[in-house]
């Protein structure tokens, strides 16, 4: 094949890629399994903080699971860590009364780890009584998604309502 007849066809592989779809600026793919199954875990455990359910959400954690907290509660701002166990005895003691509804929630997976980043709204008797972002470290292992570590902001103020899905 000489090159004056070859020219089409390279011309043409070219300029393959740009006839493939890609997504819009700003949307994003169809979520894989992974991270469907991620965002599954995620909606299992504020199902059972709806619902009082505190072995539904024990069953989001991973063993040795921990809460990263920045407590500013004394004149510098210091970095603690809690298990998830006395969280847990409040969600069973809490009457079917909080609600925490997450929106604009991102997964990042990779292999075996993934992350959560979630803005959210919590609520209490159906009041707002603060808002943040929780972010949220999952593993894989032969179990599945387990929550490693949970870390969230609180405050009071430009909370915005969100809808119940």
């Amino acid at each position: 094949m000489r090159l004056r007849d070859a020219a089409p066809i390279l011309l043409g592989l070219l300029l393959l890629p740009a006839c493939v779809p890609t997504p819009a600026p700003g949307s994003s793919p169809l979520p894989s399994t992974s991270d469907a199954e991620v965002r599954a875990v995620t909606q299992r455990l504020f199902e059972g903080m709806r619902t009082a359910d505190s072995a539904l959400v024990r069953s989001t954690f991973a063993a040795g699971a921990r809460f990263a907290v920045v407590d500013t509660r004394t004149t510098s701002a210091t970095i603690r860590y809690e298990q998830p166990d006395g969280w847990l005895a409040a969600i069973a003691n809490s009457g079917k009364r909080w609600d925490e509804r997450l929106h604009d929630v991102q997964v990042r997976v990779d292999g075996n780890i993934a992350q959560v980043w979630a803005p959210y709204v919590f609520y209490v008797d159906n009041a707002i009584r603060h808002c943040g972002v929780d972010a949220m470290e999952l593993l894989r292992d032969a179990s599945g998604w387990k929550i490693t570590q949970l870390s969230d902001t609180q405050r009071r103020d430009g909370c915005r309502e969100i809808p119940r899905p």
